[in-house]
């Protein structure tokens, strides 16, 4: 077996959490706190879950999707390829600057993190979508390492900045009741199912993909 390796210092972020990106034999891990966030193995469930949440709004004339952080990039390349619209914009939320950089040394994703329809902050998506009421067309995030810890104002940040019948659509490790009844109270309505954790060899383990929207369709003209 060949050698595992870090490829860069680790970084800690505002909350403490220290990230650190290793590789073995061509296959990129990002690491949180000692447990892998994404590796390039997994990294296909977050991009067959980015294009299922932006497929209702593949019509739309001026679609914003937000990524609620970059990850290996899997979920930001997936939706920019479902939606090459020029005037499509995509919010790229990742308050953890090292990982953007490590996204253009080793993830291949100079072409997207330039695109001109692409922008990144360098804060949390929950914090981008208090200043976006009613403006995205899509949310999606990746939270298979540990629970997703989000609280009700969170919840209801994301459902407000959404606009009517769009998702959030976020891949969990296993299936979270809490998470559901927070999101429920917030106003979304749910459905749940599971997704191929790789779309490589003889794969049986499942992820868990909650897509959450926010009530009554609307048509594409109102968009």
């Amino acid at each position: 077996m060949k050698p595992l390796i870090r490829l860069e210092e680790p970084t800690i972020d505002a909350a403490g959490h220290e990230w650190e990106l290793w590789s073995r034999d061509g296959e990129l891990s990002l690491i949180m706190d000692g447990v892998s966030v994404v590796t390039s193995r997994t990294g296909a469930a977050e991009a067959n879950m980015a294009g299922l949440a932006v497929s209702p709004v593949v019509r739309a004339n001026k679609p914003c999707i937000m990524v609620a952080g970059l990850g290996l990039g899997y979920g930001a390349r997936a939706v920019l390829a479902a939606l090459p619209r020029a005037k499509a914009r995509f919010i790229i939320a990742e308050p953890v600057q090292k990982i953007v950089e490590w996204n253009r040394n080793y993830c291949s994703m100079g072409d997207t993190l330039d695109d001109e329809r692409v922008t990144v902050e360098c804060e949390s998506a929950a914090e981008l979508c208090r200043k976006r009421t009613g403006s995205l067309h899509a949310v999606i995030m990746r939270h298979t390492h540990a629970r997703c810890e989000m609280d009700a104002a969170e919840a209801q940040a994301f459902f407000q900045a959404l606009k009517g019948g769009c998702l959030l659509a976020i891949l969990l490790g296993r299936p979270d009741k809490k998470l559901d009844a927070t999101l429920r109270r917030a106003g979304f309505e749910l459905s749940t199912s599971p997704l191929p954790v790789s779309d490589k060899g003889k794969q049986t383990k499942m992820y868990t993909m909650v897509l959450a929207r926010r009530g009554r369709f609307v048509p594409f003209a109102e968009r």
